[in-house]
């Protein structure tokens, strides 16, 4: 993705909203930005402090914009 695909997309969000990274690919060593989306989520900690979080709206979920991202590109 072009700078200026990103800037296009990042613009239409509230500026105040955290932004977070994924992929569900494994392995990886660059990542090709694919899409930003606004996601629903509660953030945790997993038992060895890993940060993850589960996706949803719930009482404690926030909104979130979310980097797709790849290593296939």
């Amino acid at each position: 993705m072009k700078v200026s695909e990103l800037q296009e997309k990042l613009i239409k969000f509230d500026p105040g909203l955290d932004v977070l990274c994924y992929t569900e690919d494994v392995g990886f060593t660059l990542l090709d930005i694919e899409n930003v989306t606004i996601m629903y989520g509660e953030r945790k900690r997993l038992v060895d402090g890993t940060p993850t979080i589960k996706i949803g709206k719930g009482p404690n979920s926030v909104e979130l914009v979310a980097l797709e991202v790849t290593a296939d590109f």
